[in-house]
């Protein structure tokens, strides 16, 4: 390791126990790869199975001192783990207060209490500040849109995540955030990555006007997208996406840097090539993405944003605008279905068990059908009356929810309403507080002023009025 340069890379390693295939060769070829590394830290992701981290924590024990697998969550944990050639002076782990739902299990997320892993590093030198490297896999979408896509549970992952970066940089710290983030160059996640935490996309700082647009990506030959647009998901290159449309292909694995703190020197996509036969496939269903980051001196000065109030004001209206439509449309679709399939299931199962008597008078081996068929209806009812009860039941209709800045106001007796609430109302506070530094508002006033159409300030108080409203 160079003094003051730090060789990084960050893998999805695919690690789902039964389910990914070649599980445990691909696990060990990984750990046999990083253990000839010439990398300083290594960020994995999805390193469910402690099988697999007990082998990779053996073969890179010489390789990598410094390691650690973050366990939480209620199956396997989040699946994040650190090997780093650098002392690790402190690490701890945030879960997302959202994330997922109960009833999805087959999904996962939930299970496995998807998390910000935060590592911080000792200074590469005296004169550089000390490293915290922010490790994460955000929830996954599973449509484009709609409830399926949990574009509102990854806005409000990454709105946590933001605050969390903010922090950090403001105790000087060089930050870098790094993972399989589940979110497009573009998308709200990004954005608040980018504008509300003040991170730079490592890839872009080097790219520059030569990083290509989606739609120029679409139209690439596959060895292009992963060279020149650092393509790290669904490439047809990857023997798991063999099938996968151009367009498809995408970036979902990041470094984002502190670029006052840390500059990119190289970037580049890595673990492309396969396994050798007689398996032949890809390393993983992602591929992993390596920068090269050269720490500049230590800095005490103030970190400022150079992101203007209409950047910042139109980011605040956008995530407003996802964080009110997920409590306006899928917060009551959820609430009411599991309510409905609570109460229906307490009728048929009254009905059940009427019926058994007169079943068992004609055949005796249909009460035990009837029972069984009984005992799945009154499970999952429970189940999701429990939900519905404790997981996305308001003590109030949607529409008397007030919410103030300060939060106090905020009325809320479970977990996914509560916490898309509280984003809402920091979301809210956020745009409020922008508003009046960048206009110099009395601060007193608590309120958001209307916008005039002929004022000559009418766009600034526009989107403040949007953001806030």
């Amino acid at each position: 390791m160079e003094k003051h340069r730090l060789r990084l890379l960050t893998l999805n390693a695919w690690g789902l126990k039964y389910i990914a295939k070649h599980r445990k060769a691909r696990l060990r070829w990984i750990a046999n790869q990083l253990a000839s590394s010439d990398y300083d830290v290594v960020a994995l992701q999805e390193v469910w199975v402690e099988e697999d981290w007990l082998y990779i924590d053996e073969q890179c024990r010489l390789e990598f001192p410094y390691r650690r697998l973050f366990r939480s969550g209620i199956v396997a944990g989040p699946g994040l783990a650190i090997l780093s050639k650098i002392p690790i002076n402190n690490s701890f782990l945030y879960r997302f207060p959202i994330n997922g739902r109960p009833s999805a299990f087959f999904r996962g997320d939930w299970l496995v209490g998807k998390s910000i892993a935060i590592t911080i590093l000792e200074p590469l030198t005296p004169e550089t500040p000390p490293i915290a490297l922010l490790n994460s896999h955000m929830h996954a979408p599973y449509a484009s849109s709609g409830d399926a896509a949990y574009s509102t549970h990854r806005a409000c992952q990454a709105w946590d995540m933001a605050k969390l970066v903010k922090t950090l940089k403001q105790a000087n710290y060089a930050v870098i955030q790094v993972g399989d983030l589940n979110s497009k160059p573009g998308s709200l996640p990004y954005k608040l990555f980018t504008i509300e935490g003040g991170l730079a996309d490592s890839w872009e700082i080097l790219k520059g006007d030569s990083n290509p647009l989606s739609e120029e990506i679409a139209r690439m030959h596959p060895g292009d997208q992963i060279l020149k647009a650092g393509v790290t998901c669904n490439s047809v290159f990857n023997t798991w996406h063999p099938h996968r449309k151009p367009h498809e292909a995408c970036r979902l694995d990041y470094v984002l840097i502190d670029s006052q703190t840390l500059t990119p020197v190289s970037a580049a996509v890595r673990f492309t090539e396969k396994l050798p036969p007689p398996i032949s496939c890809s390393a993983s269903d992602h591929f992993a993405f390596a920068v090269d980051l050269v720490v500049n001196k230590r800095d005490v000065t103030n970190h400022h944003d150079d992101h203007s109030s209409e950047e910042l004001f139109s980011l605040y209206r956008e995530t407003h605008e996802e964080i009110s439509w997920y409590l306006r449309e899928t917060i009551p679709f959820q609430a009411n279905w599991r309510k409905y399939h609570f109460f229906i299931s307490i009728i048929l199962v009254i009905a059940i068990h009427i019926g058994i008597t007169f079943a068992s008078q004609r055949q005796a081996w249909s009460s035990v059908l009837l029972s069984l068929a009984s005992t799945l209806i009154a499970v999952s009812g429970v189940i999701n009356g429990l939900i519905w009860g404790f997981g996305v039941r308001s003590e109030s209709p949607m529409s008397k929810y007030s919410i103030s800045s300060d939060r106090k106001s905020i009325s809320s007796d479970n977990t996914e309403t509560r916490s898309v609430i509280s984003s809402l109302a920091s979301v809210k506070s956020k745009a409020l507080n922008t508003f009046k530094c960048s206009k110099h508002v009395d601060p007193e006033e608590t309120k958001p002023r209307k916008y005039d159409e002929k004022s000559k300030d009418s766009y600034e108080a526009k989107a403040a009025y949007m953001a806030i409203r």
